[in-house]
């Protein structure tokens, strides 16, 4: 089972190992900051390699009428998976309107082949900071009906008590702040930390291309189009 750090285990670790414990010329908010800019800087990498591995999901509730809805504030990107309407014994898939289709289909109210309406939608950004999802037909029913797969963001460390998410990067969680240290204090031996920085990285990498050990290499094939032209 992985461990999971706290922020004040980082934080006592790196200043441990820099002998820093007492000082004062690296601010508490400086450190933080370095924190978060290494969990920011390996989140990407995650995001490439292995997707799912910050998977989540979220119940977004129908109002009658109401065509946006807000996204969840820690997603990632707007890197929306995939909606699944459920109401009893009815269950479907949203359809994402894609492209050179969106407005035509918002404007026709998505209706398909069959004559029977079901719930498309695309993401607008038209409030800086509040990026909604809209629904086409506009919802003419109220209820807790759609469930949004999502992938999140990495936690921010914002006191002693946050936990560092990404246990397979803790160590270079900590290597990066001691270099953005050892950047500030003029350290003598800064370019051995660094290198020591990238082959962590690396073994991160590595560790995060493995991420599902069960043998299935075949990739699957997306026949989304070809559902969503049925």
């Amino acid at each position: 089972m992985s461990t999971y750090f706290t922020y004040a285990d980082i934080k006592a670790k790196v200043e441990r190992d820099l002998d820093l414990e007492g000082e004062t010329f690296i601010t508490d908010e400086e450190m933080l900051g370095y924190a978060n800019e290494a969990i920011d800087e390996v989140e990407k990498d995650i995001h490439t390699l292995c997707e799912d591995y910050f998977l989540t999901r979220s119940t977004i509730t129908l109002v009658s009428g109401q065509e946006e809805y807000t996204l969840p504030t820690d997603i990632y990107a707007m890197k929306i998976r995939d909606i699944e309407y459920k109401n009893g014994s009815e269950a479907w898939t949203l359809v994402r309107c894609r492209d050179w289709m969106k407005f035509k289909n918002y404007t026709a109210n998505l209706i398909n082949n069959s004559g029977t309406k079901k719930y498309g939608y695309f993401i607008l950004n038209t409030v800086a900071g509040s990026p909604k999802l809209l629904l086409t037909p506009s919802p003419n029913e109220s209820g807790a009906y759609l469930t949004m797969w999502y992938i999140r963001n990495a936690n921010t460390m914002v006191d002693t008590t946050s936990i560092c998410d990404i246990p397979e990067a803790v160590n270079y969680v900590m290597q990066y702040m001691k270099v953005k240290c050892s950047q500030k204090e003029l350290h003598p031996n800064l370019q051995g930390m660094l290198n020591d920085l990238e082959v962590m990285k690396q073994k991160v990498l590595a560790v995060l291309a493995e991420m599902y050990p069960d043998n299935q290499s075949d990739i699957e094939p997306d026949t989304r189009h070809y559902e969503e032209m049925s």
